[in-house]
């Protein structure tokens, strides 16, 4: 029995090292490309028929910091411009107010769907036609990375439990098609980002869900508060095991891990537990007058007291570039440190694999009890936030 154990330990240790020993990931100081997909906390409104990045313009369009939701740099910025071993081109297909699925109904927000079939595939992907491909680059140089989830949980929290399930449940099954897209047009290396505690945001904390700073009792606050924070613990499971899955299949792929939420969550609590965000003093509001977009983050109005970069939250929903900057240094510290999913020195929260994917995970189960919110729902959702936020 015991040499059966041991037997049994070196065929899991070998398949281990095998799996590891596969990894496609080159180092961070040999990427010289990032496709960014994502929603406002990605976006820099960039535009697949506009300028190309280059050498002295590594975002292409619109000129750096682009046109963000931080008022600023945010994380893909600054993983570009400060934190990179290399000269980095990012092509940032990202948009302000993108989910992860259209449900094949036209979407003026741009979900994950349609900007990897609209704007990735006919012009980047590896078998792109010679006439339509943007841009040179090979698996072995390029990143992907995918930040979803903030839209969706904030429609999912409001449905109920159950539809909550079936709505993530159709969620993930697009998003692990999606990523199987990616790798067979050539991708092999990504970085996936969970869902951040937006939770504890004015949009919710403060009631500018419904109209502004106040507007809203402290019960239902937490109410709405804790309902978020169901969903968006749903949604995080679900992305690591969608994760863990896809590197058990695809073995020749590296996919990183990067835990927004307990970034968020020890900065929120303590803004001195990083150097890049230690000069916060107020987490829990915001400043009207710092959403309008000027793009000067030394930017200071007397009428909110602070400067805007002392703020945490811009907006309602929009954190401000220092946030962004922490970001961007734990995941180049990640990425120079080669901690992807199952590798032997990842030590990072929520790096090593899941457990079993669990049913309740299965993109097959719970289908049939689907409720799809309305288009003009979701629409809506988003438009709130948008208006809570200064930009309608």
């Amino acid at each position: 029995m015991f040499f059966l154990s041991v037997l049994l330990f070196l065929v899991f240790f070998l398949s281990l090292s095998s799996a590891q020993s596969n990894s496609s990931w080159p180092g961070w100081n040999s990427i010289s490309n990032i496709f960014a997909f994502g929603d406002s906390y990605t976006a820099t409104s960039f535009l697949p028929n506009g300028t190309q990045p280059s050498p002295a313009n590594p975002l292409g369009n619109p000129a750096f910091p682009g046109r963000t939701f931080s008022n600023g740099r945010n994380w893909i910025d600054f993983l570009t411009y400060t934190y990179n071993d290399s000269l980095v081109f990012s092509y940032n297909m990202a948009m302000g107010g993108a989910s992860v699925d259209s449900f094949g109904m036209p979407n003026p927000f741009r979900p994950f769907d349609q900007q990897v079939h609209n704007f990735f595939l006919p012009n980047y992907a590896q078998n792109a036609s010679a006439g339509a491909k943007k841009a040179q680059w090979e698996a072995s140089n390029t990143l992907f990375t995918a930040f979803f989830g903030i839209n969706d949980v904030n429609t999912s929290f409001r449905i109920g439990a159950a539809d909550m399930t079936a709505l993530h449940t159709r969620i993930f099954a697009t998003y692990a098609k999606l990523v199987d897209e990616l790798y067979v047009a050539g991708a092999r290396n990504f970085v996936f980002m969970n869902v951040p505690p937006v939770f504890r945001s004015p949009f919710i904390k403060s009631g500018a869900m419904f109209g502004g700073q106040g507007n809203t009792t402290s019960a239902t606050a937490d109410m709405l508060a804790e309902q978020s924070r169901v969903a968006i613990a749903d949604f995080n499971m679900r992305l690591r095991n969608m994760v863990t899955r896809f590197t058990q299949q695809r073995t020749d792929a590296t996919a990183f891990f990067f835990d927004t939420f307990t970034l968020f969550n020890d900065v929120l609590d303590n803004p001195e537990s990083r150097p890049e965000t230690a000069n916060y003093t107020n987490t829990t509001g915001f400043c009207t007058t710092y959403s309008a977009r000027t793009y000067d983050e030394d930017t200071f109005n007397s009428a909110c007291g602070i400067p805007q970069k002392q703020y945490f939250w811009l907006d309602a929903l929009h954190p401000t570039p220092p946030i962004h900057d922490a970001m961007a240094a734990e995941l180049a510290a990640q990425l120079r440190d080669g901690e992807f999913v199952g590798a032997s020195n990842a030590t990072r929260p929520n790096i090593a694999p899941s457990a079993a994917p669990s049913a309740s995970s299965n993109p097959e189960s719970n289908a049939a009890h689907l409720h799809l919110p309305s288009w003009t729902s979701w629409v809506w959702t988003v438009a709130a936030v948008w208006l809570a936020s200064g930009l309608l």
